[in-house]
């Protein structure tokens, strides 16, 4: 099942805090105070008692809490990057300062950027070096167990009803895949003859520009999928096959132009596989037994060129129209 994406990216740091405030009073408890201006003008959140469940419900802290938003409106950013890094560092003075005071016991940061294992470790260092008795980082990926765990904080999210980053019609992929599914089984052994060499695309290039993984390449699309392609291209350029091929290139024309358009909603573009597979998925009656040909067709279309940019300044000018 894809997590959802609360699309965190989409707030403003003022309604980013407020989602941090309320999952902080569920964590720590009623005592939470909003985020206000400090003596060096930086805000923070404030709690001081025993917390409700944070770290757990078994070994909840106690003391003075502090907690920090750090919120940037884009959806691919990582903990591990040098901005966040430095952003971490100017608190430091702050944080030495409280727990000197005897004000500071935890220290909390929320963000909405991809939590990354390895920064953590150099983090929880420099940020223990400063006297706090705890310290910890919550990335997205927590924020989204938070908001999936709670529907009264998940309601609050002001993008909450456009819970998807684009739509498209899946019907005519359902019957492209419908019709492959029956040709595949029909014509076994019909010869291939492909107008397209796929051994000429620079796949790393295009990977790059498109911000595929290395590792869902080589293990989702070529390890199981690009062993199919020869018989998604036979069916395609198949004169029989003409009215389910017009379908093809009308959904593919379709989905290039919205990714193009919404590219900024995701952050790796193997998101955006899983987003399309989950969204054509749900026409579950049509493809009993054919699911699987979903992430081959559209495995198919990013290696054919029909979805994805190939070239740096492709779709600038239709993602900026669209901004």
């Amino acid at each position: 099942m894809l997590p959802r994406d609360y699309r965190l990216h989409e707030l403003n740091e003022d309604e980013f805090e407020k989602l941090v405030v309320r999952i902080c009073v569920r964590w720590l408890g009623e005592g939470v105070s909003p985020f206000a201006k400090g003596k060096d003008g930086g805000r923070d959140g404030k709690f001081h008692g025993t917390a409700n469940s944070f770290p757990s419900k078994s070994s909840p802290s106690a003391g003075h809490f502090v907690l920090q938003s750090k919120h940037i409106g884009a959806p691919d950013k990582s903990c591990s990057d040098s901005d966040f890094a430095t952003l971490l560092r100017k608190e430091h003075p702050k944080i030495k300062r409280l727990n000197g005071e005897g004000i500071c016991d935890h220290y909390l940061v929320f963000t909405n950027r991809k939590y990354s294992g390895g920064a953590d470790e150099k983090y929880m260092k420099d940020l223990m070096a400063l006297g706090v008795t705890s310290a910890n980082i919550i990335g997205v990926e927590r924020l989204h167990l938070a908001l999936d765990d709670d529907a009264n904080i998940r309601d609050t999210l002001p993008n909450r009803f456009d819970a998807s980053p684009f739509r498209f019609d899946a019907d005519d992929l359902v019957e492209v895949i419908g019709a492959l599914s029956a040709f595949t089984k029909d014509e076994p052994d019909s010869a291939f003859q492909s107008a397209f060499d796929f051994g000429k695309l620079k796949m790393p290039v295009k990977n790059k520009l498109n911000g595929v993984s290395d590792e869902y390449y080589q293990q989702v699309i070529v390890g199981q999928s690009m062993p199919h392609f020869e018989r998604v291209g036979q069916f395609l350029q198949n004169p029989r096959n003409q009215e389910f091929a017009a379908l093809y290139h009308d959904a593919a024309d379709e989905l290039k132009q919205k990714i193009i358009a919404k590219r900024a909603q995701f952050g790796a573009f193997d998101d955006i596989f899983l987003f399309m597979y989950e969204q054509i998925q749900q026409k579950k009656d049509a493809l009993k037994g054919k699911r699987r040909l979903i992430t081959i067709l559209l495995h198919y279309m990013y290696f054919n060129c029909d979805i994805g940019i190939k070239q740096q300044d492709e779709g600038k000018d239709l993602a900026h129209a669209d901004a």
